[in-house]
Order: structure tokens, then C-alpha cells, then sequence
């Protein structure tokens, strides 16, 4: 792979129609799902949006067929696309409710929680080095409430009112990774939890919206008077010290005001709920007594706020947009549906799990890519699937699953895979570095990551078909015939099976390429797939 740019130009020709061909495919052939089983809940959903497809005289675009659903839900559902063997367990399983089982399994999955717990970490504090003492013991909370199935609205409650050691509640560090302000919790908190971008009301009353400046500050009021304090280091499961510091959080006792500066003139406002309604401060914490705000049914806003942000995952559409414009500036596009999710969420006790059983079950989560002439310009009412780009986290391991990363590390130096897996995704981030790391979501194809891409080592290493244990060696040393050694690739890479068109294309350009070494071709076709649109895209 050293002499890539040149062994490029010298079949150029041919190589840039085999990319186009290549980059063309993302859009695949639809069949039928054969399942069965629906919830009740993802059949309401159905009528609704069948409804309202029907309204506007549009006409649904085809279910998406095995591979491709595969492929989507292993994304959504793990953050990494399906090995090989497994798109071809799930294509030839003849189960009539395979889908149905499919979901159910992954739910169950460690690899969902290890993912979903990487989401909510992210989305808790943002891409923070991996070695942060808040971000590690943020992770372990996270996970622990993912695999017991807790409640969301406990969820919620347990970090906005944390309190005591870290070592007996690590979901105090979501209030010290704030450093217990009372104006970013506020930001932070109303965003995620509500939906609610009210940041703007901290400097001065809202532009758009209704929020007043001393909306914010009734609520940066119940964040005032965290304190912390020292206890030593941290002990692990075995009871040995580690590096990390405990810290002991506590509230004043004392009711505290939250001060500002409007017109030149200092304000302070008590503890006050958004709906206008004051904290009397009779027998619940401060804290405490947000968070059950918060968390309460009648909340216009909690139950809403997190439907819409895992709506927005598995369809690429959220129905506000953007996920913290809840208000009057940004109504939602389908407002019955989603208030109908979230009175479903709400009736079936903050359920995580069962909400995302009624989205992946639905007709229009389960529906093709490819268009047809009624719904091609169609970007609200879900009449077919969504292509969105794969987020940094789910772009990065799809690539050491596509360059068998693992297996080429653990012959080289299997001590060290995981160690190697975090410092390449650190210099990944580091790559897509847009000077506010905690926003970046998408991998967008920017210069730095198409260098990556064209001449990273992980490409190169893994192409290189004379370097013993990368993956086009792999493919080369375990199938003789042209069209296994194609097809592994394509599973591998872009999860199905070729077309006949592309195999026979790509038998043609072996033939006619003008390399002394034929097996080049293979690198060329392995080099093609992973920069292709396709690769990069969840459809």
C-alpha cells in the first residue's frame, strides 16, 4: 500500500468507474419483512403515521430488505455494523418472526449496553478523555442503571438530586463534572432533560422564547450551596485503594437565592419551578424537589424531551429539531404522534426498553432507503427511511470491525489490542476536533478524516495484502475462488452479499488491471468499500 496514489492513477480509468459503481450502492433491493409479531404500541404508531402518509398522498417506500435491517439496527442498537457470519445467520434464517427476535436479542445484548451507556455518558458530559474520573465513574452508574432497566424518570431523579459519597453514589459526578455550578447545571440539565435551550436566559431574557432571565436563575437556585468535600481515595470491587479522589456532596441547609445582573442592577430570585410555583422548602431537599418536578407526569416536557432525542437516533428525524428547541420557535412536525409516544412512555413507567420495542417494530423504522416519485422529497412524515451519517463513535468501530483490527493486533501484540482500540479513537476525535469536541455527533467527511481514510495506517495495514494477518491477507489465504473472496469482502465491509453486476464488474477489472500482481485488485475493491458513501451512512 506504500505506492497507493500511483498504482491508483496507472488503472485510472477503471478504478474511478469501479468507486462510482461502488459509491452508487447504498440504496438496496427491498423485499417484504416476513414478521409477525407487532406490539400494540408500534401498531398505534402505524396507523398514525399510515394515516397521515395517506393525508398527504404519499406513498410508502417498500420495506428494506434482511441485510439492510441488520446492518441499520446493529448500528442503532450497538454502534458497530454485524461480522460477516451474522448477516448471513440472519439472511438465510427462514423465521417468520426473525426481526421480532432480532430486536428482543439485541435489547438483552452486552454490546447495546456497552454502547447505549457510551451515548448517555457522552451526552451526560461529552467526549471527555477516556481517563477522566468523571467520566469513569459516570460510566459505571450508567452501565448498572442500563443492565437493572432503571426507570428513566429514576434515572433523571438520581443524578439532578445526587448527593453522599461518590463511592456510595457515583452519579454525583454528573453534579461535579459541573463543578456544582448552578448556572451550567441549569444549561445542561434543561437541555437534556427538558428539551428546553434556556442558556440564552442567563445573560438576558429570551429572543424567541418565553423564558425570562429570572426563569433561569429560579432554577439555578435549587443548584446553589452544593458543597464537596474530600474522604480519601475511591476503592475498587476488591476493596484496594485507587487514584481516584471521594468526594462527600452535600446541600446547605440554608434556603439560597440565585443572583443576577439585569439593568445594571443585582437581582436575586428564590428557588422557582418553571410553571411559576415557588419551592417552599417543607420536607423535600431543594434538589430533590427539582428532580420530582422534573420527573412528574404532568411535566409538559420530560417525557416529550427524551422521545423525541431516541426518535431522533433510530430515524434520523427528530420531530423537534433542534433536540433542545422545544417551544414556540420550533414546533413539532407530527405533534399527536409525539405526544402519543410520550403518553405511552409515561403509561408504561419511563420504560426505555419498551419505548424503543414500539419504534423498531414499526413499519417506518423498518422501511427502505430508496425512494420512489411521491415521497422522494419527503423529509417529515417518515414515508421512507432517513440516510444519516454514522456518529464518530459508530464510524470508528465499524472501521476496526471492516479492517479486522483485532486480529491483526492480536498477532502482532495481544497485550495490547484495547489500549491500542483507545488511542486510535482518541486521535480519531482528535481528527474530527472542531473546537467544541462535545458537539461533534456525525462523521462528516472533512479533509482531515479523508486523509485518514485515503493514507491512515488502519486503512493501509489492513489492505496490504503481503502483511501477514491483515484482512485482505486473511481473505486471500482462506478462499481460492474470485467470487468468495468478493463476497467476504462486501459482507465484511458493507454488510450483504454483491450484486451480480458488481461481480462481474469486479471479475472484469481483475482481468484487464494492468498489475503484475493481480491480488492488487482485491486491495483496490477492499480500499473502494471502506471510502464509500455507503460504508459511511446508515440507510
Amino acid at each position: 500500500m506504500q505506492n497507493k496514489p500511483w498504482k491508483i492513477y496507472q488503472n485510472c480509468a477503471i478504478f474511478i468507474t469501479l468507486a462510482l459503481l461502488i459509491v452508487g450502492c447504498a440504496t438496496v433491493t427491498s423485499i417484504k419483512t416476513t414478521d409477525t409479531y407487532v406490539p400494540s404500541s408500534t401498531k398505534h404508531l402505524d396507523r398514525h403515521i399510515d394515516a397521515v402518509l395517506k393525508q398527504e398522498g404519499l406513498k410508502p417506500s417498500r420495506q428494506t430488505d434482511d441485510a439492510a435491517f441488520l446492518r441499520r439496527i446493529h448500528l442503532d442498537m450497538t454502534g458497530v455494523i454485524p461480522s460477516p457470519e451474522q448477516v448471513l445467520d440472519f439472511v438465510n434464517d427462514g423465521s417468520k418472526n426473525k426481526r421480532s427476535k432480532k430486536i428482543d436479542e439485541l435489547l438483552s445484548s452486552k454490546e447495546y449496553v456497552d454502547y447505549w451507556t457510551r451515548l448517555w455518558v457522552n451526552w451526560l458530559i461529552g467526549r471527555r478523555d477516556v481517563g477522566d474520573d468523571r467520566r469513569i465513574g459516570l460510566t459505571g452508574w450508567v452501565k448498572d442503571a442500563l443492565e437493572t432497566d432503571m426507570p428513566y424518570d429514576q434515572f433523571v431523579s438520581e443524578l439532578v438530586a445526587a448527593d453522599g459519597e461518590l463511592q456510595d453514589n457515583p452519579a454525583a459526578n454528573y453534579v461535579l463534572r459541573y463543578e456544582r455550578s448552578p448556572v451550567f447545571l441549569t444549561s445542561h440539565s434543561s437541555r437534556l432533560f427538558l428539551g428546553l435551550s434556556m442558556q440564552c436566559a442567563e445573560c438576558h431574557d429570551h429572543k424567541t422564547e418565553a423564558w425570562l432571565q429570572e426563569d433561569f436563575y429560579g432554577v439555578a437556585a435549587f443548584f446553589t450551596g452544593i458543597r464537596s468535600e474530600e474522604k480519601g481515595y475511591l476503592t475498587d470491587m476488591e476493596g484496594n485503594r485507587t487514584e481516584m479522589e471521594n468526594y462527600l456532596i452535600t446541600d446547605s441547609p440554608e434556603m439560597q437565592r440565585a443572583t443576577y445582573m439585569f439593568d445594571g442592577n443585582s437581582e436575586s430570585v428564590p428557588p422557582r419551578f418553571l410553571d411559576g410555583m415557588e419551592y417552599k422548602g417543607a420536607n423535600t431537599k431543594k434538589r430533590h424537589a427539582l428532580a420530582e418536578w422534573m420527573t412528574a407526569n404532568e411535566n409538559p416536557y420530560f417525557s416529550k424531551a427524551i422521545v423525541n432525542r431516541i426518535w431522533k437516533h433510530f430515524m434520523g428525524r427528530a420531530f423537534v429539531e433542534p433536540l433542545d428547541g422545544f417551544g414556540e420557535e420550533y414546533p413539532p412536525t407530527n405533534p399527536k404522534l409525539l405526544e402519543w409516544l410520550a403518553e405511552d412512555f409515561v403509561i408504561h413507567g419511563y420504560d426505555l426498553k419498551q419505548l424503543m420495542r414500539t419504534i423498531l417494530h414499526s413499519k417506518a423504522y423498518q422501511r427502505s432507503s430508496e425512494t420512489n416519485k411521491s415521497n422522494e422529497d419527503d423529509e417529515i412524515y417518515y414515508s421512507h427511511a432517513y440516510m444519516k451519517p454514522l456518529s464518530a463513535e459508530q464510524f470508528f468501530y465499524s472501521m476496526l470491525q471492516a479492517t479486522g483490527f483485532e486480529r491483526l493486533q492480536n498477532r502482532k501484540d495481544p497485550g495490547q489490542v484495547e489500549n491500542m482500540k483507545r488511542e486510535h479513537l482518541r486521535k480519531f476525535l482528535f481528527l474530527l476536533d472542531n473546537g467544541e469536541m462535545e458537539e461533534i455527533e456525525a462523521f462528516n467527511g472533512t479533509v482531515p478524516q479523508a486523509l485518514m481514510m485515503i493514507n491512515g495506517g488502519l486503512v493501509n495495514d489492513s489492505a496490504d495484502h503481503k502483511e501477514r494477518g491483515s484482512f485482505v491477507n486473511y481473505v486471500l489465504d482462506n478462499w481460492r475462488d474470485t467470487i468468495d473472496r468478493v463476497q467476504f469482502i462486501y459482507l465484511t465491509v458493507l454488510s450483504r452479499k454483491p450484486t451480480s453486476k458488481e461481480q462481474t464488474y469486479f471479475q472484469r477489472y481483475l482481468e484487464r488491471s494492468l498489475y503484475t500482481d493481480k491480488d492488487l485488485a482485491y486491495e483496490d475493491l477492499y480500499w473502494v468499500l471502506l471510502n464509500s458513501a455507503e460504508f459511511s451512512l446508515n440507510h
